[in-house]
């Protein structure tokens, strides 16, 4: 019973997701949840590791460090297996989420 339960709220969750991606086409990230099967849990992980990266990317970035490679090494770590890290990059760069972080990330 509980599995069914479980797929029930994947179901919900993509369901969202794909009445975003009517109303805006070029949210490819929620393209992908839907795609690669995210559950709400993976991908409100995988938000919030980018969401505290990109931030350690502006911090970073304002006091002058020039070398991201720790930093994309730790956010190649952390992305769900399901994605590669290209995948996310460009997903979130189509969507306009952390476009200067994830535009780095794309040239580490």
């Amino acid at each position: 019973m509980n599995n069914i339960n479980e797929e029930m709220e994947i179901l919900r969750f993509h369901q969202r997701l794909l009445l975003n991606l009517i109303r805006n086409p070029e949210a490819k990230l929620d393209y992908l949840f839907v795609e690669k099967n995210f559950t709400k849990k993976e991908a409100e992980e995988l938000l919030e590791t980018c969401d505290i990266l990109s931030k350690r990317y502006e911090i970073e970035k304002a006091e002058g460090y020039m070398n991201f490679r720790p930093l994309f090494n730790q956010f190649e770590r952390k992305v769900n297996p399901k994605i590669t890290t290209k995948e996310c990059i460009d997903a979130c760069i189509s969507q306009g989420l952390y476009v200067s972080f994830m535009k780095e990330m794309d040239r580490v």
